[in-house]
């Protein structure tokens, strides 16, 4: 068996629970969908007994109220500045100063177009940086790996040459004139080759 939807005739204690629901942050669909309200009912009761959230305290706490900014003061970077400026924008608005208000907004543009054009700089500076080191990393490594490949092919070629001995020879340098006859007949008779 269903349930028939009430009408704006439904008893009070609907009412007040669907009030109360709604105004402690659930959806108007939602009670709806709950209570099984027809939509337009609801809407219809809330405006004529004004249960609007927008009427109510906020539960959450409110926001701490922000610094004092003295206007004074010498600014010493960018965002102080841009605080500056803004606090400056609410004061000509408060004032009725829309032109005023319309000179600092745009003083804010520019402050805030350079602030995102040092920010990108930074970052790009920093990415530098950061390439630069992983380089200057990767050609250390790369230098090390060299003198090991170097160190590795001399022990290989220290393990493959014989043992050998260092002879002195009795032959002339290969740098003098080359031998005649004579000399090689006497180097003979001496046990020369």
């Amino acid at each position: 068996m269903t349930q028939a939807a009430p009408s704006s005739s439904a008893p009070d204690d609907v009412w007040s629970v669907a009030r109360e629901a709604y105004l402690a942050g659930s959806t108007a669909a939602m009670v709806c969908r709950e209570l099984a309200l027809p939509p337009s009912t609801f809407w219809q009761r809330a405006a004529r007994e004004g249960w609007l959230r927008r009427d109510h305290p906020r539960r959450a706490a409110p926001l701490p109220p922000p610094a004092p900014v003295d206007l004074d003061a010498p600014v010493d970077d960018m965002w102080t500045a841009l605080d500056k400026v803004w606090h400056r924008i609410c004061a000509a608005l408060d004032a009725g100063d829309a032109a005023g208000a319309a000179r600092w907004t745009r003083v804010h543009a520019q402050l805030k177009a350079t602030a995102v054009a040092e920010g990108r700089a930074e970052a790009a500076d920093r990415r530098r940086a950061a390439h630069e080191q992983s380089l200057d990393a990767l050609r250390s490594s790369q230098a090390v790996m060299r003198a090991a490949e170097a160190q590795l092919a001399a022990v290989r070629a220290a393990r493959a040459a014989p043992d050998m001995e260092k002879v002195e020879s009795d032959l002339p340098d290969s740098d003098s004139r080359p031998l005649n006859r004579a000399e090689r007949r006497r180097l003979r008779k001496r046990g020369g080759p």
